[in-house]
């Protein structure tokens, strides 16, 4: 007795390329149904001989313009945002410069923590009031409460107000974020980057430190397809 489950037929009309071997060439049928799973296979089969192996689609007509929303804006190729990109030699230079800098930063910041920070009007009143030492807040927060307060910049970033001091305020935050992410967390970096290359279209003066805080975002936590 055979120890196949089907005998594979030989001939011109089988495929001898087909992961499962069939018993038979003609499949049964009963008011066109293949009767089991065998003979349904051979129906597909057969009907699949029929249709050319190569199908070219044919042109469109016409074609339709669609205006992707706002969110989707950073996929289209800005050919007048490209001249104030970072070139690549120095985004190499930098974030090595950057990397070792955050290494020694977060070795030597103290091990006291700030309270936790839940309110985008006291987050800004930490950073941004004359009344507190704004860098030497940075340290002693919490990673939460870091990428809370990366959040709220995107906000204020759209704003566009006082945009100069919220530059270094992202640095240093992200100087003391830890690299080793989730996703959750990546996304509010994206969103960042993606607020940062609007404002480099809009804000030739600030092209510098924009690219700084796109480059670290891109190269240093792993974001390098926005540029």
């Amino acid at each position: 007795m055979s120890k196949r489950l089907f005998s594979q037929v030989t001939g011109e009309e089988n495929d001898s390329k087909a992961a499962i071997p069939l018993s038979k060439q003609q499949p049964d049928l009963v008011n066109g149904i293949p009767l089991s799973g065998e003979d349904y296979l051979l129906v597909v089969r057969q009907q699949a001989k029929k249709c050319a192996k190569t199908m070219v689609a044919p042109q469109p007509k016409v074609i339709k313009k669609v205006q992707l929303p706002a969110h989707f804006q950073f996929f289209n190729d800005d050919k007048e945002d490209e001249k104030n990109r970072p070139i690549e030699n120095w985004r190499k230079g930098y974030i090595d410069t950057f990397k070792s800098y955050q290494k020694h930063k977060q070795k030597v910041k103290s091990l006291k923590q700030h309270k936790d920070i839940t309110s985008i009007e006291e987050a800004y009143k930490a950073l941004y009031s004359s009344t507190e030492n704004k860098l030497s807040i940075i340290p002693t927060l919490s990673q939460h409460t870091i990428l809370r307060f990366l959040k709220y910049h995107v906000e204020w970033l759209h704003k566009q107000e006082n945009t100069e001091d919220q530059f270094a305020r992202i640095f240093e935050l992200l100087v003391y974020l830890d690299p080793v992410l989730i996703s959750k967390n990546i996304s509010i970096l994206r969103d960042l980057s993606r607020e940062c290359i609007k404002l480099r279209k809009s804000t030739p003066l600030s092209i510098a430190p924009l690219n700084v805080i796109i480059t670290i975002i891109a190269d240093a936590f792993g974001q390098s397809d926005l540029i």
